[in-house]
């Protein structure tokens, strides 16, 4: 019937009419179609998000991850990616970890979101942290959190400066770590986000209970305690209550104030089903009562607490905490002349403490050891100890010494960016303002239509001239940050590797110290690359001909012409940079990927034009075929950003050229 309808209407239109109408329909079925397959996509988006556990959890997220890229939605592109991320940094899975970064930076790279940009920074300080990256990690931290600043989203700053504080306290730079907590809290108490303020507010205790300010410390733990209420998941703020209760139980403890330490604690032990729902809360607060009890010299029911909270420790298989207990214990059966039994458990906590690299148990398990041993044994035992305690002293200094280098470097860097980018605002308006008076005199003056040329000519050099002075500022002063990074990585960096490396060696842990060599054979490369070859001191000439002989190989040559066509010393240094690493890049590539016998250069120079020619005999690629390296794309960058040409021809047959 509706057909029918649609016909009878249609046939008494004019034909014209008729045409138009019949298009809009087909557009309309176009469009129509084309919403239900993107509703199709979304609807198999959510569907991967809500079924992602068990073994398919990583399939599904990623497949969510590839479906939102497909749709180009950015709220999808971005909770996908961060969803993956999660899961990822939970299975403590760098790749995923990776995957997920690379995600949100091409997001930042197509859209210019910062919000991805701040993201990727955080989820890479993630990365590192499981690598046991700690300078990287603060680094990342504090780039993600410069980022969330300029977007002024108080709550990720805050989240983020937590994360930084909390890294600083684990590395025993209390001062630090009290320092940023402080800067946390201005952002986070005027929005009352409770869980983050809870949690720095912690942070702060933390920190001054460690550098022995009991009773300031407690002023910032009783503030936790007092907003707990606001906390409206029912976990959260219970395990804040415990975690409270501990806390500010030991800074009783840490005043002599004993009886209300141990009527704290044990409020805290009171907890319905405690060890069942907050293991390693229960375990801590038994182990401060068992402590209390050891100090006021009740050795028996010391010794009993220790005992519950190791066979607890060992139930839920925390072998780092394990090793906490058998030290305790070790201590509590040296205290009571039991020898046998004290060696026992500091023999097995040393064990536990080095397979969990925990240092301060290990330091401590070896006192006990040099204590209960006699000879060349104990005297072993103690040369271990202090050789420990020097490594993890310089550790720790070096540790203080990268933060507070990480936060000024990078602090400085940005404002030496913004000051750069606020110059170039400032040319543009310049050139802007310069532009209106050529419009402004063209229309008012009347002159000579070559006047107007000839004026609209000096103009358009000069604007020319002007913005690729400023992209070569741009370039030299990137040069200036290159330089500065690969000189700390080689000077610094390596050198702390090489040093550690030698202790490493010193105390026979091989492959520990192999490990660090080739970490530190890498940050040495990574440095290498980072650097440029200075063309002050040698000749462009002479770069190129070291180049080639360091490429030198039986069946592979590489040709040089007319190289002395170009004046060089009359170009400039960021230029010869740009055309000295696409020569080392078409090189490797050829050589690498092309299976090229031979590469010819060919220079030549016309008109203020410098022409550069790499040719090659290997087998060629398709040039419409997605790649997934990034030299090529790298070099086009470069050449474009001082406003040069890039173009690429391949050919495939049994011989194929390769000519960029």
């Amino acid at each position: 019937m509706i057909k029918h309808q649609l016909f009878t209407n249609l046939k008494s239109l004019p034909f014209r009419q008729l045409n138009a109408l019949l298009l809009l329909f087909l557009v309309n079925i176009s469009l129509f179609s084309q919403k239900r397959e993107i509703d199709k996509k979304i609807d198999s988006i959510s569907f991967y998000l809500n079924n992602a556990k068990g073994a398919d959890k990583f399939l599904y997220l990623k497949r969510a991850v590839l479906l939102s890229e497909e749709l180009k939605i950015d709220s999808l592109i971005k909770h996908t990616s961060i969803e993956y991320a999660k899961q990822s940094y939970f299975r403590k899975d760098t790749l995923g970890l990776t995957f997920s970064v690379n995600k949100l930076l091409n997001h930042f790279q197509l859209k210019k979101d910062s919000f991805s940009l701040a993201k990727a920074y955080h989820l890479e300080a993630l990365n590192h942290k499981i690598k046991n990256n700690i300078d990287s990690t603060f680094y990342y931290f504090h780039k993600s959190k410069n980022i969330y600043i300029a977007l002024k989203d108080s709550i990720e700053i805050g989240r983020r400066l937590l994360s930084m504080a909390n890294l600083q306290l684990d590395e025993k730079d209390y001062l630090g770590g009290e320092i940023t907590a402080i800067e946390g809290i201005k952002y986070i108490e005027p929005i009352k986000e409770y869980r983050t303020l809870i949690s720095l507010y912690q942070a702060l205790g933390n920190s001054l209970a460690h550098t022995k300010k009991p009773k300031e410390a407690r002023v910032y733990y009783l503030k936790a305690n007092k907003i707990n209420k606001f906390i409206k998941l029912k976990y959260y703020r219970e395990k804040n209550l415990v975690n409270l209760s501990t806390n500010i139980g030991m800074t009783f403890k840490d005043e002599g104030n004993f009886k209300k330490a141990t009527a704290l604690f044990k409020e805290g032990l009171s907890y319905d089903s405690l060890e069942i729902k907050y293991p390693a809360q229960y375990q801590i607060l038994l182990g401060n009562l068992s402590s209390i009890y050891f100090e006021q010299g009740k050795i028996e029911k010391a010794i009993e607490g220790f005992k519950i909270v190791l066979n607890s420790r060992i139930k839920s298989k925390n072998m780092y905490r394990q090793s906490v207990s058998h030290s305790f214990l070790a201590e509590v059966y040296l205290k009571n002349k039991n020898y046998s039994l004290a060696k026992k458990h500091a023999k097995k906590g040393l064990e536990l403490a080095r397979k969990t690299r925990n240092t301060k148990q290990i330091l401590e398990c070896l006192t006990f050891l040099s204590k209960l041993t006699k000879g060349k044994i104990a005297k072993k035992y103690l040369r271990d100890y202090i050789k420990l305690n020097d490594s993890l002293f310089t550790r720790e200094r070096n540790l203080k010494n990268q933060f507070a280098k990480v936060r000024y470097e990078t602090d400085k860097k940005d404002k030496e960016n913004a000051s750069l980018k606020e110059e170039n605002t400032k040319k543009q308006i310049e050139l802007e303002r310069e532009q209106q008076q050529k419009t402004i005199g063209w229309l008012l003056a009347g002159v000579s239509i070559l006047f107007i040329g000839f004026s609209a000519n000096i103009v358009r050099n000069r604007r020319k001239k002007i913005i690729f002075e400023a992209k070569i500022k741009q370039i030299e002063v990137r040069e200036k940050e290159r330089q500065k990074i690969a000189k700390s990585l080689h000077d610094e960096v390596a050198g702390d590797l090489r040093m550690l490396h030698l202790k490493l060696e010193k105390k026979n842990q091989t492959e520990e110290a192999n490990s660090l060599d080739i970490i530190k054979e890498n940050v040495r490369n990574l440095s290498h690359q980072l650097s440029s070859e200075s063309f002050d001191d040698v000749f462009f000439k002479d770069q190129i001909i070291n180049l080639i002989s360091d490429f030198f190989e039986t069946g592979f040559r590489v040709k040089v012409e007319e190289i002395d066509s170009v004046n060089w010393q009359e170009i400039k240094n960021a230029i010869k940079r740009i055309l000295f690493l696409a020569v080392r890049e078409s090189i490797q590539n050829a050589k690498k990927h092309g299976a090229a016998k031979n590469v010819v250069l060919n220079f030549n120079e016309t008109k203020n034009v410098i022409f550069l020619t790499i040719s090659d005999d290997g087998k060629g690629f398709d040039l419409a075929e997605k790649r997934s390296g990034i030299g090529l794309k790298n070099m086009k960058e470069r050449i474009e950003e001082i406003n040069g040409v890039f173009s690429i021809e391949s050919e495939f047959r049994e011989r194929n050229n390769y000519k960029n």
